[in-house]
């Protein structure tokens, strides 16, 4: 058992003895600005509006504004839903321009400044997708798919490899682990076990430890929910015993 998978099993015995919000806020293992876009994408996941505006100014006080903050809600409307995309966004302008209104963002803060993907075609952005999508989940998985689907899963595919992964994947502000991260923390606050199955394999592609993976999920557990979150630690075992990770 390595460093990684030993780490991985301590974190999952701690959440079982259930650690509260400002322990968890306070552990190491997250860097802050990354805790502060991870926990806004649980919030906003789970559409508690009333929650947004905390998790924005967590944000801010970080150093990160609403480039940042919009890169991160773009991956909610994406993998949660144009309801949750579009109440996050509106939640958290209000919160901005409160702020900018109060002298309390900066103007570096105030700018938005996000590159869309390089493609800019439809035919472009599907193939681009296409081959993200087997960067992320490898060349087995996609052909499995492919060899599986008919006219009517294309419809899905043909979508998704446009939007999803030749859009948001491919956007160059955010690398692609935080993309992984913030896949896991929307899909593990949301309780989506399926989902958590898939980017638990996607980000230790990309190079996301164990441990950290251990972490996103105690904080799902506190800031989402503790049933969630045990939910997404069951299946990443379950996944680390399938990979010998």
């Amino acid at each position: 058992m390595n460093d990684d998978r030993s780490a991985f099993l301590r974190l999952y015995d701690e959440s079982g003895r259930g650690l509260d919000r400002d322990t968890v806020l306070r552990r190491p293992g997250i860097d802050e600005r990354t805790r502060a876009l991870l926990g806004l994408a649980m919030v906003a996941a789970r559409c508690e509006d009333t929650e947004v505006p905390a998790h924005v100014r967590r944000c801010v006080a970080q150093g990160l504004g609403r480039s940042e903050v919009g890169e991160a809600l773009l991956q909610v409307y994406c993998y949660a839903g144009v309801y949750a995309g579009l109440s996050s966004f509106t939640a958290a302008r209000a919160t901005f321009d409160a702020m900018e209104a109060a002298g309390e963002l900066p103007p570096a803060l105030a700018a938005v400044r996000n590159p869309p993907a390089p493609s800019t075609t439809v035919a472009d952005r599907t193939a681009d997708g296409a081959r993200m999508r087997r960067t992320l989940f490898g060349d087995e998985n996609v052909d499995r798919n492919e060899r599986e689907a008919d006219d009517f899963m294309n419809l899905f595919w043909s979508i998704t490899h446009d939007f999803c992964f030749g859009n948001i994947w491919s956007r160059p502000l955010f690398e692609r682990p935080l993309r992984s991260q913030l896949c896991l923390a929307i899909a593990s606050a949301a309780g989506q076990v399926g989902a958590v199955d898939r980017h638990v394999r996607s980000a230790l592609r990309g190079g996301v430890s164990g441990a950290r993976i251990g972490e996103i999920f105690i904080l799902a557990g506190a800031l989402a929910s503790a049933a969630n979150g045990r939910a997404a630690f069951e299946r990443a075992l379950q996944v680390f015993d399938e990979l010998g990770v």
